[in-house]
């Protein structure tokens, strides 16, 4: 909502605004187990999907269990099969790993463990299967704004939907919401500071 006007997009437009994919399967979870794939999953309608199972995940990514069990804060804790620890990647799954966490998860998280969601990413990839990247981003959004304390993600990208907003809305561009780049913001710094 923009100076109390709601902007409503389809899945479609989001994605291709942002020209990223929005066919494939949709699900989003923030937990480590594989199992919370199928939880989280939406039943009907458009984003109905079918996931392969934690067995045909672990199968196809060839994981190696390495450890059993694992210390989190002074306690023994047993991993189960669904729990992937980041070490159990082959070098190249690694590689993969490491690209789609710096661009579709961010820098921050516990980087020793899979998440459930990057678990799915990895399978797509190897299945050459695409992956709905766009349902992925608007739920993860969804799942930060619904947290008071979490950072909204993909900042860069909800400016370029926000100055998209603008161009086909113009009437709704007051000033107030001018956004700069914050790559550009050390430099004009300087240059107000010039005599």
């Amino acid at each position: 909502m923009i100076q109390h006007e709601f902007i409503t997009l389809t899945l479609a437009q989001f994605s291709q605004i942002l020209k990223i994919p929005y066919n494939g399967p949709a699900v989003f979870t923030n937990e480590w187990d594989l199992a919370s794939l199928e939880y989280s999953r939406e039943t009907e309608g458009p984003y109905c999907t079918v996931l392969p199972t934690p067995d045909d995940i672990r199968r196809l990514l060839e994981l190696e269990r390495v450890v059993v069990d694992r210390t989190i804060k002074s306690q023994t804790v047993t991993l189960n099969p669904n729990q992937i620890l980041t070490k159990e990647l082959s070098p190249d799954m690694k590689q993969w790993e490491e690209l789609i966490r710096e661009n579709v998860f961010g820098l921050g998280g516990h980087r020793d463990r899979l998440l459930a969601c990057l678990a799915h990413m990895l399978y797509c990839v190897v299945a050459e299967e695409q992956y709905n990247i766009a349902y992925f981003f608007v739920k993860r959004i969804e799942c930060a704004r619904a947290t008071p304390t979490a950072n909204l993600p993909y900042d860069i990208s909800i400016t370029h939907l926000y100055r998209h907003v603008m161009e086909t809305y113009p009437h709704l561009d007051n000033g107030i919401y001018d956004v700069v780049e914050r790559v550009m913001c050390p430099l004009a710094l300087k240059q107000t500071r010039r005599p």
